[in-house]
């Protein structure tokens, strides 16, 4: 038996995390006034389930206590903690997602329960029923007979209709906090005679996201001869220490951008799974956040954010990415400001000292000249272009022509609508300004719009976009 169904609470009591659901639950248990229809909301492996049983079993003991609480010696308790009460129906609307299904749900439900005193269909993932289906289930709680209850689980509470919200009550589960996981994989382990340290079941907590049934999988999943250690965790998991996210913000705050290229690639080469690194180290960087504004310290704020605005980027981007470092590597160029341009300066004429000298005698106040101009970035358009691997994107910059180039925004003319709002959707769009950071050597936005530019755009020109494999 696996240990997350060895330790499934077989109480309202013994419901980790989720007091406001146990109680309540277990007081209308105990005054006889249980809903016939309810509804349970929340992230997976928070205790719908479980709840959900826990309920059936409380409504249909024999001899459960003056507090509502099952007894779990009788027959029916028995029975439903092994899983063979016939009168408990465990339906997944995953599977079973059909009106007929809920048919002849609704033709049974008419008969009288075998054994127990009533009927309780627990109905799982019910947000994935179809629209016909759910009608006909609304048909069946408008008036549910006297023996039937209704307990609907979800992980996604804004697809159900309205009809069916307003039929049930609702209770929702919430994640379940980083200390109470802690705690109870501690006794399990304790019970089970695992030795793990504190690191390795913090890791495994934060791995969890606030669900017990992942917690105790994981937990499971990485004990061997009885023993976990953090080195085991780390490598299964694919994570890196705390100690990385500290160094990783340390070297931004100094911004030393060699040293943070070097740590995401030490931590590359060691099988860290970089996007998991990544939504840990904006986890780290939110609590940074938090603290400077308690400290009312607008500054530190501020470059906080702006981190958090690279770094959630490159999370964003890691789906897309060839290379798995590349999205980080940006990151770190874009949030190290004192880091020196890389981009080539234009080709300029020697200028002789009597110029020079002219110049300053005339004071002359223009501003020196930008490292990349107009002229270079056409120079270098066929490399970007090369770089993009959508054909789609790809044919539509071949079309373009650069119009303009202001600070770090590059004006690219389509011609046609279509050409434009392509290559504007949010995957085309990266793809194309990552290609422009790897050929020009600095972050630039990409601004479309639309003009005449090429006259002789043949039908053959068009056809040969809508065939590109990608679109």
């Amino acid at each position: 038996m696996s240990l997350y169904r060895k330790y499934r609470p077989q109480t309202f009591s013994h419901l980790v995390g989720q007091q406001h659901v146990s109680t309540t639950l277990s007081n209308a248990v105990k005054l006889e006034k249980a809903s016939h229809a309810y509804l349970f909301t929340g992230p997976r492996g928070t205790g719908k389930t479980s709840s959900a049983r826990l309920l059936a079993k409380a409504i249909n003991c024999t001899d459960r206590s003056v507090e509502g609480e099952p007894c779990n010696k009788c027959e029916i308790c028995v029975d439903i903690t092994d899983g063979r009460l016939i009168d408990l129906i465990e339906i997944d609307a995953a599977s079973n997602r059909g009106i007929d299904e809920i048919r002849d749900l609704r033709e049974k439900i008419n008969f009288a329960p075998t054994r127990a005193k009533s009927k309780v269909y627990i109905i799982d993932e019910v947000h994935m029923l179809t629209k016909e289906a759910f009608n006909a289930l609304l048909k069946t709680l408008e008036e549910p007979p006297e023996h039937v209850y209704f307990i609907l689980a979800t992980t996604e509470v804004h697809k159900i209709p309205e009809t069916i919200l307003s039929r049930c009550q609702r209770f929702d589960f919430r994640r379940i906090e980083d200390s109470v996981l802690l705690e109870r994989l501690k006794f399990i382990a304790d019970q089970e005679g695992i030795k793990a340290d504190d690191a390795s079941l913090k890791l495994i907590v934060h791995h969890s996201e606030g669900g017990l049934r992942d917690a105790i999988g994981l937990l499971e999943q990485l004990n061997v001869n009885n023993k976990i250690t953090i080195e085991e965790a780390c490598m299964v998991l694919g994570a890196s220490g705390f100690e990385s996210l500290e160094k990783l913000f340390a070297f931004l705050q100094n911004n030393e951008s060699n040293k943070a290229i070097d740590e995401i690639s030490n931590l590359y080469g060691a099988g860290v799974e970089l996007g998991y690194f990544t939504k840990r180290f904006l986890e780290f960087l939110r609590k940074k956040m938090i603290e400077s504004v308690q400290k009312n310290d607008s500054a530190d704020t501020k470059k906080i954010l702006d981190l958090i605005e690279n770094f959630q980027s490159a999370y964003e981007q890691f789906r897309y990415s060839s290379i798995a470092q590349l999205p980080l590597e940006i990151a770190i160029i874009k949030s190290c400001t004192g880091t020196p341009q890389v981009a080539e300066k234009p080709i300029v004429e020697p200028v002789t000292q009597s110029v020079k000298e002219e110049r300053a005698h005339q004071n002359i106040a223009e501003t020196r000249e930008e490292s990349l101009n107009l002229d270079i970035l056409r120079q270098k358009w066929p490399a970007i272009i090369k770089n993009i691997n959508n054909p789609i994107v790809k044919r539509s910059l071949q079309m373009a022509k650069l119009v303009d180039l202001q600070g770090f925004s590059i004006t690219v003319a389509f011609t046609t609508d279509f050409y434009k709002e392509k290559i504007m959707e949010t995957e085309n769009k990266n793809e194309v300004e990552i290609a422009f950071n790897k050929v020009l050597g600095h972050p630039y936005k990409m601004i479309a719009e639309v003009q005449k530019i090429v006259e002789n755009v043949t039908a053959n020109d068009v056809m040969e976009v809508f065939s590109e494999e990608s679109f």
